[in-house]
């Protein structure tokens, strides 16, 4: 599977510590022609696993004869002995044990554009994209990862950051196949609620409401307020808003912020206060406190979005895979497009 080659690949780099830029090209002096066959390097590291022709020979289901010969014009080719052997044993020599983490990488790399092939011959997009915008939690986009490994899907996946404003749009129109986000998000997408955290507030250290261990959203009053707006999309701000005004509380914003970290930083030179979710507390420093409101229904909902027409397979099968792990933790809730 696609996965298990590109975990193979990527051991075999840091096992030999192999450079990526190298991309797995053989490099050898001058410019001469290309050199090797794949069965020369499946025979090789058969080899060089077992220190035995005929073993080798038989977990390949090869005649011993033909292992033998392809390890030869491999060897002839290089210039150099891979194996220094004689009737007793068979040993890898020094060029042999450089040689071979290259060779289990490149194996497997071109398994990796064999399946490749494969499933876009069988009409199947070519990766599966999934963005994450930058205010969710690493550890959930971790999981995701995990989780799709453990499909063993033929198709690779590709998680990238992307602004949250962009999400929306990049689900619509098919650059995304599914998002990572805060929830809600837009009603023409469907969506799963994966996890729900308490809102905090992150106040200075002198704030006349840091010695109080709960505080009441409205206890705020008029206090100038750091907004992570940039990290927001629309959708989710205007959800925000409606809860604070429930609770009747109007923010006074006085300044909009790229990021969580910024807002706090501000928040400890005593320019505000500023508002995260419950991943945040996570981030400690001096000059601020961190507090949770007293208001139960402040909470920060993080989910996958999709599109819901979107039929494709490996994508139900993921939603499906990632929505019941969550919901194993009594995080997730299923949540339906309008």
């Amino acid at each position: 599977m696609l996965s298990e080659a590109r975990s193979v690949i990527r051991s075999q780099i840091e096992s030999a510590n192999i450079p990526i830029e190298l991309d797995f090209q053989i490099h050898v002096a001058g410019n001469g022609p290309p050199i090797g066959e794949l069965v020369w390097f499946h025979c090789a590291v058969a080899v060089a696993e077992e220190l035995h022709f005929t073993r080798a020979a038989a977990k390949l289901h090869m005649d011993q004869s033909a292992v033998s010969r392809h390890v030869q014009k491999l060897e002839c080719a290089l210039g150099y002995r891979l194996f220094e052997r004689d009737k007793r044993k068979v040993e890898l020599s020094e060029a042999g044990k450089a040689f071979l983490p290259y060779a289990r990488a490149c194996l497997a790399y071109a398994r990796f554009g064999v399946l490749r092939a494969q499933a876009i011959g069988r009409g199947e997009p070519a990766e599966f994209h999934v963005g994450y915008a930058p205010s969710v939690d690493a550890s959930l986009v971790v999981q995701a990862q995990t989780l799709f490994e453990r499909m063993a899907s033929r198709v690779p996946a590709n998680f990238r950051s992307i602004p949250a404003h962009r999400a929306a749009l990049s689900l619509l129109e098919g650059e995304l196949h599914a998002a990572l986000i805060s929830l809600p998000l837009d009603r023409r997408l469907a969506s799963a609620c994966l996890l729900r955290e308490s809102l905090f507030v992150a106040l200075p250290a002198t704030h006349r409401l840091s010695r109080k261990q709960r505080i009441s959203i409205r206890e705020l009053g008029d206090d100038p307020v750091i907004w992570s707006g940039q990290e927001m999309h629309p959708a989710f701000h205007e959800h925000l808003l409606r809860q604070f005004r429930k609770c009747g509380y109007i923010p006074n914003f006085s300044r909009e912020t790229l990021s969580a970290l910024e807002t706090l930083g501000l928040v400890s030179e005593g320019l505000g206060i500023g508002f995260v979710n419950g991943a945040e507390p996570r981030f400690h420093g001096k000059g601020f406190v961190i507090r949770p409101l007293k208001e139960a229904s402040l909470v920060v909902e993080t989910g996958i979005a999709y599109l819901g027409e979107n039929k494709w397979g490996l994508l139900q099968n993921f939603v499906r895979l990632i929505t019941s792990h969550f919901s194993r933790g009594a995080y997730a809730k299923l949540i339906n497009s309008s």
